[in-house]
């Protein structure tokens, strides 16, 4: 039975920070007279249906919340004035990027997962929209600081980071907490066949 941490996704009151984790996952801010809206792509119903229940969760939620999209499904908060703050940290002017100070929590880690995680053959990959950008690096520094080192994959497989030691990855479903609903086959594990300390 897996134990999970009293500091881990399933322990956190959600917050509008949360939201941050989609940022590494490739969501964009979109802003109108209504507020701001943050939407992204995934592959998997199950992970739309996830984002969206995680939107709601927030205050954030919309009716039109999840639509089919080229390459998956699209996810997107309703238009919030709640979320212009955080549009704005993340934006100058047209352009999207990294804000000062940025600090990734668990239920972030939870929500990038959610979007972009995957089982792979040796290990967990939480993939990025961007190789290298400072965005994929912000995220390798913050998976280290939660205590989960990756290693970077820019092209094959990626790009993103990938989680590889039973250690880690140990460390990663304690933050993490349960799989969603439908998400079990694409959810970390606590070891990978093949894969030591």
């Amino acid at each position: 039975m897996t134990q999970f941490s009293l500091f881990g996704a399933e322990a956190a009151t959600p917050t509008l920070d949360d939201l941050e984790g989609l940022l590494l996952a490739g969501a964009q801010w979109v802003r109108s007279a209504a507020g701001a809206r943050l939407s992204v792509v995934v592959a998997d119903r199950w992970r739309a249906d996830a984002l969206a229940a995680e939107f709601v969760r927030r205050a954030v939620g919309g009716a039109d919340a999840v639509v089919e999209s080229a390459g998956g499904f699209g996810v997107r908060t309703a238009f919030a004035p709640d979320l212009v703050a955080l549009a704005q940290r993340w934006t100058r002017g047209a352009n999207q990027g990294l804000p000062a100070g940025f600090q990734l929590g668990a239920a972030g880690l939870r929500l990038w997962a959610i979007a972009a995680g995957r089982v792979d053959d040796v290990g967990y990959l939480l993939a990025t929209a961007e190789p290298d950008d400072p965005i994929h690096q912000a995220a390798g520094a913050q998976l280290s600081r939660l205590g989960v080192a990756a290693v970077s994959l820019a092209q094959r497989g990626g790009p993103g980071w990938r989680v590889t030691s039973a250690r880690r990855l140990r460390r990663l479903v304690e933050l993490l907490g349960a799989a969603p609903d439908g998400g079990a086959r694409e959810w970390p594990v606590s070891s990978v066949p093949g894969v030591g300390g």
